[in-house]
């Protein structure tokens, strides 16, 4: 005999895992995780959100945040002037600034690197300027930087050091931060798992090609610095700070994201009508 049931469905603020009532058993059981609503609604939502990513968007953000970066060893190989860069990052930073202030998913995670990246940047150089100037262990090549940037073979303070922040710092941050949204669509467990340990491993890329810049370019030595033992681990130590420092800031972005996604959680329960227990006993009784 088919048994009717229905389904009562309440809202409650506790995870509750749906039931079903299997054939010839009385003990519900639990809903396969791939068959549950609340699984369904995280497999539609994470779909919703792929079709949603604007390609266009990660793209401009991405190069503006990679490319302050990038035209250093173009500068060094003599490909790429950086008073030529510079005129190239001025367009890309502002319609970073643009992105940022439309408040698009993707701005929403540039705004958080931008911010992320002044603050770990910072906290490197609290490690980097005392070494460069109460001890010099450590050249300090910023100023360098800025001298390259107005063609000055006395360097430039001011204009190094807003490069440093604004394009370096904050730049390779917003890069990371809109790499880690594209992820949070596609593969969200990447970000999830380990958002600190994904930061310190960004933090140790970004050194890898800092030292690479120094020790393969033909005249990276001559424009940077001598990578001598000491300045190669205060180097390290300083992006694994960079690295800390955007790791906690990603950590609480994906937790707060997580926590205005959830959706409601619907609990399922099968019960059985009093009229089909009536029948049922009829027809036991009609049995005996």
């Amino acid at each position: 005999m088919a048994v009717t049931e229905f389904v009562e469905q309440t809202e409650t603020s506790a995870p509750v895992q749906p039931l079903v009532v299997r054939p010839g058993t009385r003990q519900p059981v639990p809903l396969p995780c791939h068959l549950s609503q609340r699984s369904l609604r995280q497999r539609r939502h994470l779909r919703q959100r792929r079709q949603a990513t604007n390609w266009t968007r990660v793209g401009v953000l991405m190069a503006a945040g990679a490319l302050p970066v990038a035209a250093i060893p173009l500068y060094i190989l003599g490909a790429l002037p950086m008073s030529w860069a510079a005129l190239l990052v001025i367009p890309l930073m502002a319609a970073k600034t643009v992105l940022i202030k439309r408040g698009s998913t993707e701005g929403r995670w540039a705004g958080h690197g931008m911010f992320a990246g002044l603050v770990a940047v910072t906290a490197y150089d609290g490690l980097r300027i005392p070494m460069a100037y109460l001890t010099n262990a450590w050249p300090d090549f910023i100023p360098r930087l800025g001298g390259w940037i107005t063609e000055s073979d006395s360097g430039n303070v001011p204009v190094g050091y807003l490069w440093r922040y604004i394009g370096d710092g904050g730049g390779i941050a917003v890069a990371f931060f809109v790499f880690c949204g594209v992820l949070m669509n596609f593969r969200p467990a990447l970000v999830r798992r380990h958002p600190v340990l994904l930061a310190l491993g960004y933090g140790v890329f970004i050194w890898l090609g800092l030292l690479a810049t120094v020790v393969l370019l033909p005249r990276g030595t001559e424009f940077l610095f001598v990578p001598t033992i000491e300045i190669i681990v205060l180097s390290l130590l300083g992006h694994l700070i960079y690295g800390a420092v955007l790791g906690l800031f990603l950590s609480r972005i994906v937790r707060r994201t997580d926590e205005a996604e959830r959706p409601a959680i619907i609990t399922t329960a099968r019960r059985t009508l009093p009229t089909q227990a009536t029948a049922s006993s009829s027809a036991a009784a009609e049995r005996v």
